[in-house]
């Protein structure tokens, strides 16, 4: 197997990070085996053999095709094996590397530590797969489903993949209102016989009394509050974990039964967090602990090839640079524009047109800045140095943003720090707060309130949002929301005065000519800036408005990626001289 190959789409960075977390995080059988193993030759055969690809039948090639950012070794885990379920769960049989016909359970956990009995684990996703009415339909006895439906034999070797749903959970007399785990029932009358958990504690004992692995755990990074839960399917002895020997022993490569089991969290995890990151990967989801505690915060948003649309979304610490543009135009704050070279559009203020058709600061030619940094003026600094935004916003790449403008999450999901979650109807809120509403979780008192424009609601109270603001350039903060920044200021210059109002601020044409969104007046005006664009609601007590590019990028779509657009910084030049090959080479020393 190629371990790494799915990180290979994102560079030698996440490579290096993904060497060392298979260093550090690995699941041993008692005897000192490290789970999962390869997966052998004679199963590969068997798919190989009807048109798949080897990945078909790995846990590798698995999680490559759902686009999840996991290596088998590295990510397994052997806990939660407890869960909370939300307002409902589901699961789906994803890959079988074997001919054994056996059910996913799930059963009320007991707090003392009591395995349920055969009756009281209840089926989630049933026992033949082969079952065209209630299984998959699938057309070969063994080993399908598999990773993928791509074969060479076009028309053979098909399924038809489905879902099973507990449905609201919490309202199913059978739940007893804890923790529930989950079981692949054993049937005495084949070889398959004996029940394994995804509580290890639950597991037949090894000779030192500790539990032989038989289940691995891994969470998605992919879908929120879900999980892959893999088995190994034969019976283990008192003596090893692959079995009594023979012809069929556990193999160790855990591909026997994988499900993935949706709308679920364990304690600690599941919540809105800042990753560290840059860029489009700077938001998460904190991750599952085996004590319940705080996880680690774990990006949601993988890095992807960059595009023009101030957005870094190769979490480089560099927007747009080298982003793709048609018909020979240059990505200017997150716009495709003519190349200023034509005349067709003109640099702003204090830049100036190079050779490459490209606006660039005066100062900042020669200067080479580190990742994460701007150039003001010709010297570097952090992009959001010395910012404070306005409530409930934060700064990422010299921008004050509210992480959840423009996102829309599916169903009932809320955003919460531009994160889709769970609606609070189904989770716990944090210490402090309640449920509104509206399904997010909001200080206590402020359930009921309705703030206006501008306003947000922190503490029972509505606040003024540009409250002790300093914006991004000295900026003025308007109703809530950062305008653009000073042409060639530095991020967070100047105290500002109250309520986040910073000093005079220069006019900055856009391609067209006319005056872009969140345009401001010139020194010396009498008149108030007012940000424009479409008002759009956050959250309960909370208004934000949509802040446009004034290059005439504005903020559009739906979704994760949407979440960041408008992050360009006008008149902070992010240095675009270094290129992916020199990049390459840091990462690599």
């Amino acid at each position: 197997m190629l371990r790494f190959r799915h990180w290979e789409l994102w560079g030698a960075p996440l490579l290096l990070v993904a060497n060392a977390r298979l260093a550090s995080a690995q699941v041993m059988q008692p005897s000192g085996e490290v789970m999962p193993t390869e997966v052998g030759a004679a199963e590969l055969n068997v798919v190989t053999s009807r048109g798949f690809g080897e990945d078909a039948i790995t846990l590798e090639g698995l999680f490559l095709n759902r686009g999840e950012t996991l290596d088998p070794v590295a990510d397994a885990k052997i806990a939660p094996g407890a869960f909370s379920p939300l307002c409902g769960f589901s699961g789906e049989l994803l890959l079988r590397g074997g001919g054994c016909k056996v059910a996913l359970g799930w059963y009320n956990v007991d707090p003392a530590g009591k395995p349920p009995a055969m009756g009281e684990i209840y089926t989630l996703v049933p026992a033949d797969p082969t079952d065209p009415v209630m299984g998959l339909g699938c057309e070969d006895n063994d080993f399908c489903p598999l990773a993928t439906m791509n074969t060479t034999q076009t028309g053979q070797h098909q399924w038809t993949p489905r879902t099973y749903s507990a449905m609201n959970i919490r309202s199913d007399m059978r739940y007893k209102g804890g923790q529930v785990g989950f079981a692949l029932i054993g049937n005495p009358s084949i070889e398959c016989k004996q029940t394994k958990y995804s509580e290890a504690s639950l597991n037949d004992k090894s000779p030192s009394g500790a539990p032989w692995v038989t289940t691995l755990i891994y969470q998605s990074t992919a879908t929120p509050d879900a999980y892959y839960i893999a088995f190994e399917d034969l019976p283990t002895s008192p003596m090893t974990w692959k079995g009594q020997g023979g012809q069929f022993v556990n193999d160790g490569d855990f591909n026997d039964f994988v499900f993935f089991v949706t709308g679920l969290t364990c304690k600690g995890a599941g919540q809105p967090c800042e990753t560290g990151l840059v860029g489009a990967c700077g938001n998460g989801l904190t991750d599952c602990t085996e004590d319940g505690s705080v996880g680690q915060c774990r990006p949601v948003i993988n890095p992807s090839p960059e595009r023009c649309d101030n957005v870094d979304n190769d979490c480089d610490g560099t927007v747009d640079e080298e982003a793709p543009c048609p018909d020979n135009k240059k990505c200017f704050q997150g716009k495709c524009v003519a190349s200023c070279s034509t005349g067709e559009f003109v640099c702003p203020r204090t830049f100036s047109c190079n050779d490459a058709g490209v606006c660039i600061d005066l100062a900042c030619q020669n200067v080479q800045c580190g990742e994460g940094e701007v150039c003001v003026g010709g010297t570097c600094r952090g992009a959001c140095d010395g910012v404070v935004c306005p409530l409930e916003q934060v700064c990422q790449l010299g921008r004050c943003i509210d992480l959840c403008a423009g996102v829309t999450c599916e169903g009932e999901k809320v955003c919460e720090k531009g994160i889709c979650v769970q609606n609070c109807g189904c989770r716990t809120c944090a210490d402090a707060q309640v449920c509104a509403p509206d399904g997010r979780c909001v200080d206590a008192g402020c359930e009921s309130m309705t703030c206006a424009t501008g306003q947000v609601c922190q503490g029972g109270a509505c606040l003024d949002a540009c409250a002790g603001a300093i914006c991004p350039g000295n900026a003025p903060c308007i109703q809530g929301v950062c305008g653009e920044p000073v042409v060639g200021s530095a991020p967070g210059a100047g105290a500002g005065a109250e309520g986040g109002m910073g000093g005079m601020v220069s006019v900055v044409i856009n391609p067209t000519g006319m005056g872009g969104a969140g345009s401001v007046p010139p020194p010396g005006s009498t008149s108030t800036p007012t940000p424009s664009g479409p008002g759009v609601t956050g959250r309960r007590g909370h208004t934000s408005q949509e802040s446009g590019c004034m290059f005439g990028g504005a903020l559009g779509g739906s979704g994760a990626p949407a979440l960041f657009a408008g992050l360009g910084l006008v008149g902070f030049a992010l240095r675009r001289l270094r290129t992916r090959r020199a990049r390459s080479r840091k990462a690599t020393n």
